[in-house]
């Protein structure tokens, strides 16, 4: 028998908040000024980001994850810098949620360290993955390098994500592609833009040019789902759409699609930094962002679909064709692996 999308993924999708008119969050935050501060800061930690490109693994958090010294200085300096212009808490990949006034152990020797810092000297204490009712009511949302793995040979596929999220929705979305030379951002209710101007529409669906950008097939900790699970959703979506693209970076992954150079993407990340900042890029410029079962995604669910509304009706049709796969029997198989909440 086979499951039903709704029995093999468990989204949570109940706990996620409804999307908010933009008067009202223009009311009540200035997202063009925070916009222009996440912006700001992000220039002065690209200087960081470029300096130690090629940097050796410095933290192993898990088998196959790593970051360097450099994802943590840009953590720290993006943190420092969001906290002071804003007074606004920083939830970070590498450092989880850090409230302005905590007191923190400072190390004299890091000049980005101050009284919202913890010492350089020190492993990170490992990230949370909160839900987004339980971040701060205003918090800033930071990955400092996406696409570790990339960065650390050289390739340039690699990024710093900065978002805003406001009452459980992202408002401000920042990702800078220092090695590409681009940069796209976002504000809920006033579109999209690369490198400073509005971003062209989404392009229709066309099998012979759409490029799908695609998770890690083969690695083990992006969700934990099966591998042969996510090839056999690889070989499915590649019968209609066979310029399939590996980045290695969800954030460019996403922001490409909100761009049109991929018409859409499928990524197996969880968390909330890899994801927050391109689903409202997509969503500012027209696209469709979904969990594997077609509901709103929420932080800690493996699995999701962005893309041109036609390209992403097609990648959900494709993605519940394809049967869990011999390495998990069932949904449950596949939940106790962690890949699906």
């Amino acid at each position: 028998m086979t499951d039903s999308p709704e029995d093999r993924f468990s989204t949570g999708a109940d706990d996620a908040p409804e999307i908010r008119d933009v008067n009202l969050v223009d009311d009540e935050i200035d997202t063009r000024a925070l916009l222009a501060i996440a912006e700001a800061a992000v220039d002065e930690a690209e200087a960081t980001f470029t300096a130690a490109v090629g940097a050796d693994p410095a933290v192993m958090k898990s088998p196959g994850d790593f970051a360097t010294e450099a994802d943590l200085s840009v953590e720290r300096q993006l943190r420092t810098l969001l906290t002071r212009y804003t007074g606004m808490p920083v939830h970070g990949e590498e450092y989880g949620v850090v409230r302005p006034g905590e007191q923190v152990e400072i190390n004299p020797n890091d000049e980005y360290a101050d009284e919202f810092d913890g010492p350089q000297s020190k492993p990170p204490k490992g990230p949370s993955n909160p839900g987004l009712h339980e971040l701060p009511e205003t918090c800033w949302v930071v990955d400092p390098i996406d696409g570790t793995a990339n960065y650390a040979v050289g390739n340039p596929f690699c990024c710093i994500l900065v978002s805003l999220v406001h009452k459980g929705e992202a408002v401000v979305a920042v990702c800078e592609m220092p090695l590409l030379g681009r940069r796209i951002t976002a504000r809920k209710g006033h579109g999209l833009f690369v490198d400073g101007h509005p971003a062209r529409q989404m392009p229709p669906s066309d099998p012979a040019i759409t490029q799908i950008g695609f998770g890690s097939i083969l690695s083990q900790r992006r969700g934990n789902l099966p591998v042969s699970y996510r090839q056999d959703m690889l070989n499915a979506i590649g019968r209609t759409y066979p310029r399939m693209r590996v980045s290695g970076s969800c954030g460019i992954d996403l922001a490409f699609t909100a761009a049109g150079v991929f018409g859409g993407t499928v990524t197996f990340s969880p968390n909330l930094w890899d994801n927050c900042a391109g689903i409202l890029m997509i969503r500012e410029n027209g696209g469709v962002v979904t969990d594997f079962a077609g509901n709103r995604w929420v932080p800690g669910v493996s699995g999701i679909v962005a893309g041109e509304p036609e390209v992403h009706a097609n990648l959900i049709r494709h993605i519940q064709s394809v049967p869990i796969g011999t390495a998990a029997r069932n949904a449950q198989d596949v939940k106790d692996r962690g890949g699906i909440r």
